[in-house]
């Protein structure tokens, strides 16, 4: 196991930041790529790698998504999944983006990048900060618009099918969401199928009583 390694701290890691450990080393970009054959090091995607699992180290999927591609923010089916709105674990991570639409396959996993307008993509995110690093992702409310956004129903029935059907939300939860920040997601949208959505749910929450 190398020893270079087994001091960092961190399992997120450039390419400059190692070629700095390794600069004595007369070929250091040779050096990486046997690092990345012995398993030391993960490839990501260039530039940027993980300590291998026999370092075991913890990492964050959310975090390393905003050093994979960015600036980006998780939202659509992960962000509800990680907010507990659908039964399914989501494993791809799934974000909105201000750059064009991006697919990266890793050894860690896929992450899904799709393109949002630079003024619609700030309204309804959420910073996050843990004990792995940061990350922006967007609240079940604007993770659930975002969804209806890229979609075409323009009524009330077909929104809620969507929710409800193909998404798999509880009505119970539905309920719960906050209609005010829906309103302005829906304002900021001005889509159809956004519209619509805020509808649906003004008028599930009519039922309440």
């Amino acid at each position: 196991m190398e020893e270079i390694l087994q001091n960092i701290e961190t399992p997120y890691l450039t390419t400059e930041f190692l070629l700095s450990l390794y600069s004595g080393h007369k070929a250091g970009r040779d050096k990486l790529k046997n690092l990345v054959r012995s398993r030391d090091l993960i490839h990501i995607k260039q530039g940027l790698y993980l300590l291998g699992e026999k370092y075991k180290r913890s990492y964050s999927k959310e975090v390393l998504s905003g050093m994979i591609y960015g600036p980006s923010a998780i939202s659509f089916e992960y962000a509800l999944s990680y907010h507990g709105m659908i039964p399914e674990r989501v494993e791809t991570v799934t974000c909105i983006c201000f750059k064009r639409d991006k697919n990266f396959t890793t050894p860690v996993g896929a992450f899904h990048y799709k393109y949002i307008a630079k003024d619609l993509y700030p309204v309804g995110l959420k910073f996050h900060q843990t004990e792995l690093g940061n990350f922006f992702m967007a609240t079940k409310e604007k993770a659930l618009c975002d969804l209806a956004y890229f979609q075409k129903f323009k009524d009330e029935k077909a929104a809620l099918e969507f929710a409800c059907q193909d998404l798999r939300i509880e009505e119970a939860a539905l309920k719960e969401l906050d209609l005010s920040l829906l309103f302005l997601l829906s304002k900021v949208y001005q889509r159809a199928s956004t519209h619509a959505l805020l509808d649906a749910l003004i008028a599930l929450n009519s039922k309440r009583n």
